[in-house]
Parts: C-alpha cells; sequence; structure tokens
C-alpha cells in the first residue's frame, strides 16, 4: 500500500452551490429484529431484506457547505481558470464569496441524535445538515461533538423533533475474512443506498488514509458513502466506510468500529482525543537497510530523527537506534510503534527495548501528549549561494544552513546542524536516489554534517546512506558511488 501510484479516494462526493440532490426511493420506515445466525447455518432467502429494515432507518444523509473566496471548482477540485484573473482583479481578501457542497453519510449510535461518519466529510465544513429520510423535506442543522484526524472519525449531533433509531455496534475483532457484509450509503446523491459482499481482507494498512488498520470489502462503495455503516448479518455495524481503491472494482476500506467505541467516550468528554507522543520519526527496515547496517530481519522501527526536548531525547533514544519492544510488547514495525504510542496514557512510564549498533538496550520513558500537528509543504527550490559539490559524480551541491536559509525554506525549529543541498544534477546518482533541492542533510554515512565543506567529505565510494530533513519529516535515503 505504499506505491506512490496508489489511488485512494475519500469517499465524500463534492457539488458546487448547491443542496444535496437526493430524491429517491423511501427506506423502510421502521426496523425490523435482523435475524440471528448460526454458525454453520445457511443463510435465509430474505436476510438482507431484514438488514434494509433495520438499518436504512439509522442512516443519514450529511450535506456540508463550506465558504470559498474565488470561482475555483470546489474542496478537491482543479482550479477554474477564472481564479486567475480574480487574484489581480481583486485585493487580499476581497475576493468574491461561493459556496460549495458536500455529500456524505453517517449513522445514528443513540436516540439523543449523536451520529458517527468521517472527519473528512465534515472537517472544513461551516454548515453541517442532517436529512433522516430520503423524501424528508427537513434537515437539522448538526453540531461537530468532536473529531480526530489521525482515525478519520468524527462524532456531530441534531436535536431532532422525532424518536431516533440507533444502528447497534458490533464487535471488529470477531469479523473473519469470507463473512457477509452490507454496506450503506448515499452514493453520488442517489439516496439510501445498500450493496452487498464480503469481507476480503483485515487490517489493511494504508498510510495515506489515517492511523487505524482497515478492512477490507468488495461491497460497492463510492464517493457519498463516507461514514456510511458496514452490517454483518447479524445487523451490527463493524466498520465505517471511508476509502476505495480507484484503480480496481470491489476493493474499498472501512475503519473497524472498535475504533470508534474506543474514541466515542472522549469525543464526548473532550471534543478531541488525547494521543501519547514518544518524539521520533521511524522508518521502515527495507532489504538495503539490513545489508548496510547488518540487521537480521526487517523487525522493528528504525529511529530517523529525534526531536529536541522530546521523551525519547530526554531518555536518550538516538537516531540509528531501531526499537524493537514498547512497555512489553514487541514491534515488528514503524506503524505498530506509532500506534502503541499513541494509545499509551500520557504522564505514564514505559520501557523501550531497543538496538543501538547491534547491541541491545533498555530505556526508561514518560510519555507526553502529543503536540498539534502543524502541516508542512514540501520545501520548494530558491536561490541559494553557490554551493560545495560533492565528490564521485553525485551530483548534488550544499552549502551551511543559515537563519536566512532556514527563513526561506520556511523552518520555524531548524536542526542545529545540517547542510542544505541547493543544486542537484539532473544526471547525477542524487537525484536518482531522490535527493531535492531544498532538503536538509543531516548527516553522511552517520557523520553530522556540521557545515558545507566538511560534509561533502563524508562521502566516500559504495553505499552512501544520507539522513535528510524534507517537509517536517526525516527520511533515509541511500546512493551508491562508482
Amino acid at each position: 500500500m505504499k506505491n506512490s501510484f496508489l489511488i485512494l479516494i475519500l469517499l465524500g462526493l463534492v457539488a458546487c452551490n448547491s443542496r444535496s440532490a437526493m430524491q429517491a426511493m423511501e427506506a423502510t420506515p421502521s426496523p425490523v429484529e435482523a435475524q440471528k445466525i448460526k454458525e454453520g447455518d445457511p443463510l435465509p432467502k430474505n436476510l438482507f431484506i431484514e438488514l434494509a429494515k433495520r438499518i436504512n432507518p439509522s442512516v443519514v444523509n450529511i450535506s456540508t457547505t463550506q465558504v470559498i473566496r474565488g470561482r475555483g471548482m470546489g474542496p478537491g477540485m482543479p482550479m477554474d481558470p477564472y481564479d486567475l484573473f480574480e487574484q489581480f482583479m481583486f485585493p487580499p481578501g476581497a475576493r468574491p464569496q461561493r459556496k460549495a457542497s458536500s455529500l456524505g453519510t453517517g449513522f445514528i449510535i443513540d436516540d439523543s441524535g449523536l451520529i458517527l461518519t468521517n472527519n473528512h466529510v465534515v472537517a472544513n465544513a461551516s454548515e453541517i445538515d442532517v436529512q433522516l429520510t430520503e423524501k424528508s423535506k427537513e434537515t437539522y442543522r448538526a453540531k461537530i461533538v468532536g473529531r480526530d484526524q489521525r482515525t478519520d472519525i468524527a462524532l456531530i449531533k441534531i436535536n431532532a423533533k422525532q424518536k431516533l433509531v440507533a444502528a447497534p455496534l458490533g464487535d471488529s475483532d470477531k469479523v473473519e475474512v469470507g463473512e457477509w457484509v452490507a454496506a450503506f450509503g448515499n452514493p453520488y446523491g442517489h439516496g439510501h443506498t445498500m450493496t452487498k459482499g464480503i469481507v476480503s481482507a483485515k487490517e489493511r494498512e494504508i498510510d495515506e488514509v489515517g492511523l487505524a488498520s482497515f478492512i477490507q470489502t468488495d461491497a460497492s462503495i463510492n464517493p457519498g458513502n463516507s461514514g456510511g455503516p458496514l452490517v454483518n448479518t447479524n445487523g451490527e455495524v463493524i466498520g465505517i466506510n471511508t476509502a476505495i481503491d480507484a484503480r480496481a472494482q470491489g476493493i474499498g476500506f472501512a475503519i473497524p468500529v472498535n475504533v470508534a467505541k474506543r474514541l466515542i467516550p472522549s469525543l464526548k468528554s473532550n471534543g478531541k482525543i488525547t494521543y501519547g507522543y514518544l518524539g521520533v520519526g521511524v522508518n521502515p527496515i527495507d532489504e538495503r537497510m539490513q545489508k548496510e547496517f547488518g540487521l537480521k530481519d526487517d523487525r522493528g522501527a528504525f529511529v530517523v530523527n529525534v526531536s529536541p526536548e522530546s521523551p525519547a531525547d530526554r531518555a536518550g533514544i538516538q537516531p540509528y537506534d531501531i526499537i524493537t519492544e514498547f512497555n512489553g510488547k514487541a514491534i515488528e514495525s514503524p506503524r505498530q510503534l506509532t500506534q502503541n504510542v499513541g494509545e499509551t496514557q500520557v504522564g505514564q512510564k514505559v520501557t523501550i527495548k531497543l538496538l543501538r549498533d547491534g547491541k541491545p538496550q533498555s530505556v526508561s520513558v514518560k510519555i507526553a501528549e502529543r503536540p498539534d500537528e502543524n502541516q508542512m509543504a514540501e520545501a520548494p527550490t530558491r536561490s541559494f549561494p553557490k554551493g560545495v559539490q560533492a565528490p564521485y559524480g553525485i551530483g548534488l551541491e550544499v552549502v551551511d544552513l543559515t537563519t536566512a536559509i532556514a527563513r526561506q525554506l520556511d523552518i520555524p525549529n531548524p536542526p542545529k546542524r545540517g547542510v542544505v543541498v541547493t543544486e542537484v544534477n539532473p544526471d547525477g546518482l542524487a537525484i536518482q536516489a531522490g535527493v531535492r533541492p531544498g532538503d536538509i542533510i543531516i548527516d553522511i554515512n552517520k557523520k553530522s554534517a556540521t557545515n558545507a565543506q566538511t560534509a561533502v567529505k563524508h562521502f566516500r565510494k559504495g553505499v552512501n546512506s544520507l539522513r535528510i530533513l524534507r517537509g517536517g519529516a526525516t527520511i533515509l535515503i541511500f546512493m551508491e558511488a562508482q
């Protein structure tokens, strides 16, 4: 799931300057208890009919409105050519406003009006309206109770004038590959729609779409289904429809409902989720890293960066350490470490086991609260002074990292050491390895890049490892010089 060409669509459906056009056949108005299916028993012929009767009254249409300046085509859509002219026609802050609407789905989880949906459905909305049934002309203005970007879960609330029907929440840990499921939602504004399929896989990791491991299903889901329930044959919600692989047919992903069940109390009481914070940037271990650093296997989380004054920094964790165990749990991958740290209570002391230069070590760490994340764009190419050229046909030039250059790169807290890549030769080794102008090289072959003149002397013939800061993230790059 880490291929750069993977296309994942978050399932919100954009519709500019309009209210949702959801006029279709009305769902059955009253729920009927779904039949309990015993293991080994054949499915009854009317199973999915009963599921529809039970779940449809809990499914709602969510229509959001966002105020946007300019004549763009809406969130996530290409820029309207008129935007280019308006940039010159209107002074800053005076461009014309418009409203863009988007459609999504949610489902009622208790009769007080609490509704579960995806964070990306409501995140940037200035207005949120909820429609309970397709033909209803009445909508209810919703407010956000709490939301969490990392898991893409949100809780909203309406004050309805009628008794609401809550969907029962199941146990997603008991989901089995191959079992029948049904997906509910409002795809493309067609109104309440039900599709069926099976659970295709469990614990799918998708770095582009949040923190949770997903349930994969071939039940047909489409834009507009975001936030809708994925239901088992007992009529219990086991997942929240979230994303699709746009390259394929029948590959959809749902957040396991147990993730939401753990978050709902904090969302209701605090409006947000507090995550534990360690302060390390970690990479998975690939074959090249195993070979260069003499590692036996690919298990663990390879530390590429330690944030200053973070819990990890105070505990003595260093770049190039490999974290193998966290609070008694073996760490197989960076994602597993991230999940374990995030679920740890703030202030709790934990023991971390790691490998440093092949030798096992153990440190005690007091977990802090994760700070708010500032999304930083990749550093664009700037105008830099003439740099020092790297040897061996590597094809890059570097200059000292100064306060002025850090300001050009929009880096509020630059590292204490490092050199800035000012030029990358299109025919050199560096560009093939993925080095870009504006990258900050922190060290080369584990040797600190304190200034440009000495940094280039750390390069060697053969394999070189570079630890690079780019856009707020630290990455490890290998290149082989002849």
